[in-house]
């Protein structure tokens, strides 16, 4: 009968620790993994595609990843890729993330006051194009964009910013709201009775700066102590155009500045008006934002130029949108005038501008302003 006893007893005694050690097993579960720091940059990502040529890689949105309001072409690159490569690219909501559901507008104004002179976008990158050199273009597909659950839009109180925003002064208190993105319907709910269909684009993606950039003419100083360009302005290596023809299945080409080509992107936008009159799009992130870039060495270009499907799109930014409308007209005379598809004199594109081309106001509350001219494919007519 002791025996029994002894027997039960260490029984019993072998199952409380058998449940002590099993609670404690999946209490580790649940603690997040942790990687060992390292060197974003020495991180192999890639994954080779079978029959598709190149290898495709993934670069998720972190705090080693991402950069808020400025673009260092000293950034170490957080990936390395061929050309022809394909890049899936998580971003982040503005200032590193901080903008989310439930954060205040008051919280709104104190991030743009904590960031000085730097946009208010959290950017990914950079990434490092092999073989990239200054001189060349750097050809980005947009592949694919797949959002996060959510965007806001606000505009900052005109009080206290009475020069961001188109009708600042008019708008004195300040606004923001939240938007639940139903990604299978690709809509989401502006208030009851208002339907939004989805149109994400990236409002900025960047190569690496351009040395030769001129010094502001309005606004904070485009370059920090550190020597970082920041995000607020639109230039020839593109940055913040806010050019709503970028979504899915189209192509920017950008000029290279630097080794690498360095391509940054963030600032997402899951819809926006052409002008962005109120200071911001429909804000949101992207769980997947692919791109396929490819150097090319064929090509020269002083500007970014964007191809869609239906048309062929040259941009112009300048802080004068006077300026700015000229240099998008003269950029399309020479998309034009250079394209051998049909030959055309000067004067001859200059006409064909003038008659089919569309010139519109991509945004006008980034400090430069933008104007992206359109040309539609269909005119040239295959015989």
């Amino acid at each position: 009968m002791s025996q029994l006893r002894t027997k039960q007893g260490l029984a019993a005694a072998l199952t409380v620790v058998a449940i002590v050690l099993a609670a404690g097993l999946y209490a580790l579960a649940q603690q997040p993994y942790q990687l060992a720091p390292m060197d974003e940059s020495k991180r192999d990502r890639g994954v080779s595609v079978s029959g598709a040529g190149g290898k495709f890689y993934v670069l998720p949105a972190t705090l080693d990843t991402t950069q808020w309001g400025w673009l260092d072409p000293k950034e170490p690159p957080k990936l390395v890729v061929n050309s022809g490569d394909t890049v899936a690219i998580e971003t982040m909501m503005h200032a590193h993330n901080a903008v989310q559901p439930g954060t205040t507008l008051d919280d709104i104004v104190k991030l743009r006051l904590a960031n000085p002179g730097g946009g208010p976008h959290s950017v990914t990158g950079p990434i490092y194009v092999t073989g990239a050199e200054p001189g060349d273009v750097l050809e980005i597909r947009i592949k694919k964009i797949v959002p996060k659950a959510f965007a806001t839009n606000f505009h900052l109180p005109g009080a206290q910013f009475p020069t961001v925003g188109q009708l600042a002064p008019e708008f004195p208190q300040g606004f923001i709201r939240y938007y639940y993105l139903d990604w299978e319907k690709k809509q989401a709910e502006f208030k009851p009775g208002i339907m939004i269909d989805l149109q994400p684009f990236p409002g900025t993606i960047a190569v690496g700066p351009d040395p030769n950039e001129p010094k502001e003419k309005a606004g904070p100083p485009i370059h920090d102590a550190k020597g970082r360009t920041s995000t607020l302005r639109p230039w020839k290596n593109g940055s913040n155009m806010d050019i709503n023809e970028l979504q899915e299945g189209s192509i920017l080409y950008l000029p290279v500045f630097v080794k690498g080509g360095l391509i940054w992107t963030g600032d997402s936008h899951c819809r926006q008006g052409n002008g962005e009159v109120n200071l911001t799009a429909l804000e949101c992130a992207y769980r997947e934002f692919v791109i396929q870039p490819l150097v090319r060495k064929d090509m020269k270009l002083d500007w970014p130029r964007i191809e869609t499907p239906t048309h062929w799109i040259a941009t112009g930014f300048d802080e004068d949108l006077n300026e700015a409308m000229k240099i998008a007209t003269r950029e399309t005379v020479n998309m034009l005038a250079t394209q051998k598809m049909v030959p055309l004199s000067r004067d001859e594109a200059y006409a064909l501008t003038s008659i089919v081309g569309d010139c519109r106001v991509s945004q006008v509350v980034d400090i430069r302003k933008g104007v992206h001219c359109m040309i539609p494919k269909n005119v040239f007519v295959k015989k």
